[in-house]
């Protein structure tokens, strides 16, 4: 019984410990952004470019003016990596929710 009552203890300060390090470092939305960045890629010529509906995850470089780096993209043809990096490269944010010089990664949903 003692020992239940001890392993009990410790599973519940290994718990607390867990949860109070995931508050620590909070998963920022990004919100603004994303919209800003889904009007960039102007989904009604997408339909036209595009053959067939994907989520394609995007990691992106912000340079210190603003500007939108493509680094790198998992799209499985040249079209899709192509018109995303033709136009997001180069373009600044209006918002200032991403820090300069940092890496991001986005999720985007292309649909035909």
């Amino acid at each position: 019984m003692k020992k239940s009552v001890v392993l009990l203890v410790i599973a519940l300060i290994m718990n607390v410990a867990f949860v109070s390090a995931k508050e620590l470092n909070p998963r920022k939305s990004y919100l603004e952004t994303t919209e800003e960045i889904t009007s960039l890629l102007n989904p009604s010529v997408a339909t036209k470019v595009l053959g067939k509906n994907a989520v394609v995850r995007v990691k992106v470089l912000i340079t210190a003016t603003g500007d939108i780096i493509v680094l790198e993209t998992n799209a499985k043809n040249e079209k899709s990596k192509n018109y995303i990096q033709d136009n997001l490269n180069y373009k600044k944010l209006s918002k200032n929710e991403l820090e300069a010089g940092n890496d991001y990664i986005f999720e985007i949903n292309l649909k035909s």
